[in-house]
């Protein structure tokens, strides 16, 4: 389930991130511009000093930077083409953070497992991963889902331990929230709404599930007009899930980031003990943040699965 997740946003990774000869050029025409690159920004101002180092801890592209080490270029030119339509896997770096989140999910997540199933009672690491197990069937999955539950269970679990490992990677040295970018939760969504579809045909029937979604006993004309109205919001929902997803995470990555720039946009010591405390106090927060939008996230979704399920409610 989580490699499903993580090929899903791929194809969709951002096309407009500089490339190797754009950032030679970019060099030339800004020397000591390099961003990040020891913040060493030569003619640049305080401002566009500052918008520098902040594009570059949100933005996606094809090579991994962080200041003291050189740029690592990720391959390109994975093309693959289906029936005419070219289909671009080349890795980005938001990709590559996807990838060792859903690396640091399964090896978690395994190792909770194999402890409690050597032991008769779990203890620690296992004891608390199934305490969120327990916290997410009951709590999350159980009063949207109903007899449902033990079916989407794991989809939900999945959902809400890679969306919390994504959003905390960001935050580790070096790291990057993947679900800062909105293919990556567009992806996401889109699950959801295969799952809502299908899980709503599947319970209803085919017929059954879309004659659903116009209330009985109404007028023809006006059928039709619910019926469009209910169809749009079918698309919405999903849509909903990705942006409030991503908008919230960018937000922390900003906010982040804009303390971070002040230090050396700035370039003065009496900002920097006052940047440096608002900085740990938002990166406390987002930790937070991290649980909670997983947790919003993965509600959202049981609660819209369980809509497409029970119509007659």
């Amino acid at each position: 389930m989580v490699v499903a997740l993580c090929i899903a946003p791929l194809h969709a990774q951002e096309q407009s991130a500089l490339q190797p000869d754009q950032a030679t050029e970019t060099a030339a025409q800004h020397p000591g511009s390099d961003l990040h690159g020891g913040h060493d920004t030569g003619d640049l101002t305080p401002t566009e000093e500052m918008m520098s180092i902040l594009e570059h801890k949100v933005e996606n592209t094809p090579y991994i930077h962080e200041f003291p080490f050189p740029k690592l270029y990720l391959p390109k030119d994975w093309e693959v083409n289906i029936a005419g339509f070219t289909l671009d896997l080349s890795p980005s770096r938001h990709v590559v953070y996807m990838w060792l989140a859903m690396l640091l999910t399964i090896v978690l997540t395994w190792l909770a497992a194999r402890q409690n199933t050597k032991a008769v009672v779990p203890r620690g690491f296992g004891n608390m991963i199934e305490s969120v197990v327990v916290f997410v069937r009951d709590e999350v999955a159980l009063p949207f889902l109903g007899r449902n539950t033990t079916r989407y269970l794991p989809l939900l679990l999945t959902f809400f331990f890679f969306i919390t490992v994504m959003n905390l990677v960001g935050l580790i040295p070096f790291g990057a929230a993947a679900t800062g970018n909105i293919n990556i939760t567009a992806g996401l969504a889109l699950i959801t709404f295969v799952f809502m579809v299908l899980g709503g045909m599947r319970s209803n029937g085919v017929v059954g599930f879309w004659r659903g979604l116009i209330p009985h006993g109404i007028p023809f004309l006006i059928g039709i007009l619910m019926f469009i109205i209910e169809l749009l919001g079918l698309l919405i929902k999903p849509f909903a899930l990705a942006i409030r997803l991503f908008a919230n995470m960018l937000s922390g990555a900003l906010v982040i980031g804009a303390f971070y720039a002040l230090i050396f946009g700035m370039d003065t010591i009496f900002v920097a003990p006052m940047s440096i405390a608002f900085l740990l106090f938002m990166s406390l927060l987002k930790i937070f943040i991290s649980f909670l939008q997983a947790y919003i996230f993965t509600m959202l979704s049981s609660f819209f699965i369980g809509m497409s399920l029970h119509q007659e409610h």
